[in-house]
């Protein structure tokens, strides 16, 4: 089983280890896209302070003024830190890659910047890592480069393990690099020692991003392990002939739902039956920018349609809220992230050994093997001339 495990992950690992390279460094890019964007973007940080920060209605109405078109806002995302911005996005012009955006800032609502969604770097780094820039066909080849590597971890563990030995000494070798030795055996060492140590992140890593891509598959398969609460749904608003809620008002009715929750997006109606969704983040959620509890109200009346607490719902639900920000590092802090960092290099440099090592012993078998071509035509051409006798009476 070791041998056909061997010949697996060497092969599969030439065929595909340069397209999960690429996907891996453009992960580790993504690590911490917030701040980079922010870097790159400095306009969109830049505001003046205010005591009387600005409301969520301003906020919006500079929005859509900036926008050629004035179309209406589909989503309001809150400030992820002091100092950063409102992102309002607007629906996705024909022929786009992603939404439009602005950036208003929080305390007087001055419009900062106005970008597509998918075209500024950090979001086409996105793209270019969730759908290699291919759509949904590159989505679902990226998911599955998700599972080849889940393939590459287990079959790297198998083929890692040490057998068994009386002194316990393959152990300790199978957990170091020995750097004395020639450049051959520190690649193979370098190979399978990042390898081992990066082996649990490299597993979370890719599971949770097999998930991200095929979320109902993975929902039916964790169903069978641990309980699973099927998605819930809300009903619309109803036209009263009364004017809609304005946001600041639904956020209200929100906050008494979740006191202690930090408000992270508002989704605004999209039509006249459509209702507020208002998402907060609450203690002990793993991803700091985002939140998994929610709640939907009635446009017009303010009603609760719906309430998704995540603290309260079933352990495969919780399991499955912790995919996402597993899979950027952000359930762990900034250790995790780092981690996640440089196991998204790994990659790079598990292709990048295990392809010199096959070169090497590529190289070694074509010189052995002309080497033996070039010992057997010498002994034929001493044998043809043994046998000519011409050669034997000179002889």
């Amino acid at each position: 089983m070791r041998r056909s495990l061997f010949i697996l992950h060497k092969y599969a690992g030439l065929t595909f280890g340069l397209l999960l390279s690429l996907i891996g460094v453009t992960g580790s890019l993504l690590v911490f896209d917030h701040a980079l964007d922010e870097r790159l973007a400095p306009e969109t940080v830049r505001f003046n302070p205010s005591q009387q920060p600005a409301t969520y209605a301003e906020v919006l109405a500079a929005a859509q003024a900036a926008v050629p078109g004035n179309p209406a806002p589909t989503r309001l995302m809150t400030p992820r830190q002091p100092g950063s911005p409102f992102v309002v996005r607007f629906p996705t012009p024909d022929g786009a890659p992603g939404p439009v955006e602005v950036s208003v800032s929080p305390t007087d609502a001055e419009v900062l910047a106005v970008r597509g969604w998918g075209e500024y770097t950090m979001t086409w780094i996105y793209r270019l890592h969730y759908t290699l820039l291919a759509g949904n066909t590159g989505k679902t080849l990226v998911g599955f480069m998700g599972i080849a590597l889940l393939v590459f971890c287990i079959s790297g563990l198998v083929i890692w393990w040490p057998r068994p030995s009386r002194n316990g000494k393959r152990w300790k070798r199978a957990f170091t690099i020995k750097r004395d030795g020639n450049r051959f055996r520190f690649y193979f060492d370098l190979h399978k020692v990042f390898g081992i140590y990066l082996l649990p992140a490299l597993l979370a890593v890719a599971f949770s991003g097999v998930s991200i891509v095929f979320p109902l598959q993975v929902e039916k398969m964790v169903n069978w392990i641990m309980p699973l609460e099927p998605r819930g749904s809300w009903g619309q608003s109803q036209a009263s002939g009364a004017p809609p809620l304005d946001p600041d008002s639904a956020v209200a009715i929100g906050r008494e739902v979740f006191p202690r929750g930090e408000l992270k997006r508002i989704y605004l109606p999209r039509d006249a039956t459509d209702s507020y969704g208002l998402t907060f983040r609450q203690e002990g959620e793993p991803w700091t920018n985002h939140g998994a509890s929610f709640v939907r109200l009635d446009q017009y009346s303010g009603e609760i349609l719906m309430v998704h607490d995540i603290t309260e719902t079933a352990a495969g639900n919780q399991f499955l809220t912790w995919q996402f920000p597993l899979h950027n590092g952000d359930a762990l802090g900034l250790i995790g992230r780092w981690l996640v960092l440089i196991s998204g290099l790994a990659p790079a440099l598990l292709f990048g050994t295990g392809f010199y090592l096959w070169w090497k012993k590529r190289r070694v078998k074509n010189s052995k093997r002309r080497t033996s071509e070039g010992s057997h035509r010498l002994s034929s051409i001493v044998r043809k001339g043994q046998g000519n006798p011409k050669h034997r009476a000179s002889t």
